[in-house]
């Protein structure tokens, strides 16, 4: 029997539907703000905006650099095709020179006949000892440009050492030059071997403030005050 009269309202109990998942790329769409603004990069970009105008230059003036290299070194190649086509066999006398020539010969030849005249009682001999010479001298140039310490020490140890034993072993008269040359050559093939290296994170990286030790530290921001008498605390 039906006790509702026609004025009644009735509450009909609805059911939520099922939610429908997320599809991952309107997920991943969401997160992406988020993601770029915690991300290193975009980080160190924010932080150091003001540097930006300098890396930029420096990317001018780098390539503007690489492109006269270029220039300077097609005209190079240019003229010594130019001058081989001349002369028949330019390029293979200019090698000989470099491998042959009297200036290697000036390098090489006091320092072998030191070593020639001090093998003696030595299962080695003096050519024995050069390969060794030019082998290490090598190895230790070639770590020295990759930036290890002991190799930088090494490579100058053993350039005192050729210049010593150039001096020993040239004739009479001519020590100094040959010590000289040797000198001179070590030093120009010193100058990328000790190169600086500048890396971006160092340029970046902030200066931190010095601070008085046992003092706890101040979270407030520095001011210019702070910084003076910071700079004056004696250590």
């Amino acid at each position: 029997m039906d006790t509702h009269t026609p004025g009644d309202q009735h509450l009909v109990l609805l059911t939520d539907p099922e939610p429908r998942e997320t599809p991952r790329w309107l997920r991943t769409l969401r997160e992406l703000p988020g993601l770029l603004r915690h991300h290193r990069g975009v980080r160190w970009l924010r932080e150091n905006w003001s540097l930006l105008p300098l890396w930029l230059a420096l990317l001018i003036f780098a390539g503007t650099l690489l492109w006269l290299l270029w220039v300077i070194l097609r005209a190079i190649v240019s003229g010594i095709a130019a001058a081989g086509d001349a002369t028949g066999d330019g390029l293979a006398r200019l090698a000989t020179w470099i491998t042959e020539g009297p200036v290697l010969h000036a390098l090489s030849e006091p320092v072998r006949h030191y070593l020639d005249t001090h093998t003696a009682g030595l299962p080695a001999t003096g050519g024995d000892l050069w390969m060794t010479w030019l082998v290490t001298a090598t190895g230790l140039y070639v770590f020295a440009l990759l930036g290890s310490t002991y190799a930088r020490i090494g490579w100058a140890v053993i350039g005192a050492l050729s210049a010593a034993a150039a001096y020993a072993g040239a004739a009479p008269g001519a020590q100094g030059t040959a010590a000289g040359l040797i000198a001179a050559v070590w030093l120009l093939l010193s100058l990328p071997a000790y190169a600086r290296r500048i890396r971006i994170a160092d340029v970046a990286r902030p200066r931190p403030r010095r601070r008085v030790p046992g003092v706890e530290a101040d979270t407030r921001p520095a001011s210019h005050e702070d910084d003076l008498l910071a700079t004056n605390v004696p250590y």
